[in-house]
């Protein structure tokens, strides 16, 4: 059975770190020969002392059952270090995608609050009432505000050149209607 395992996977052990066995036992399953834990770790133990298939099969027989007693310890701590480290990582990840959770929610909330305090945001109409004379821009503007719009900031006028040439004073005001 071991002779059948180094053949099938003599490279995949070769290549064996911190008792990830998964490789070799893809291979295995693959070419459906059957092993056991033990039948890997003597193999490993095995192929790890031998720099050719042939070395390593003309050994089998020479395997030492200490070296294979503590080569399998080996593999048992690095295989449970290697599972510590994964579920650490895996925390460490969920730490962090709830972390960005919270992050990504405080942000929300934050806009949604800026949102409610900014009145701006409501404005959905605007235009500009203009009028030669000040009286006029009152009555457009008080009209205007009985249709629904609301005068937005101060009063603007017009006055090229003053009163030299005739040219008219101009009057301006913004209006705006908020969404509804």
């Amino acid at each position: 059975m071991i002779d059948e395992i180094i053949k099938a996977s003599y490279i995949n052990l070769k290549n064996v770190k911190k008792g990830n066995f998964e490789s070799v036992k893809d291979e295995l399953e693959l070419l459906d020969i059957k092993y056991t834990e033990d039948d890997l770790v003597k193999a490993l133990v095995i192929v790890s002392k031998s720099s050719s298939i042939n070395e390593a099969l003309k050994s089998i027989d020479e395997i030492d059952s200490d070296e294979i007693a503590v080569t399998k310890t080996n593999v048992q701590s690095q295989q449970k270090a290697e599972k510590i480290k994964k579920e650490k990582i895996k925390k460490e990840v969920a730490e962090k995608k709830i972390k960005e959770k919270k992050e990504k929610d405080r942000k929300s909330l934050i806009k949604e609050q800026a949102d409610a305090s900014n009145y701006l945001k409501g404005i959905g109409k605007y235009k500009v009432v203009g009028a030669l004379s000040d009286y006029e821009l009152e009555s457009k503007v008080n009209s205007a505000m009985k249709s629904g719009w609301i005068p937005y900031g101060g009063l603007s006028t017009y006055n090229p050149g003053g009163r030299l040439g005739g040219v008219p004073k101009s009057f301006f005001q913004s209006m705006i209607k908020f969404l509804d």
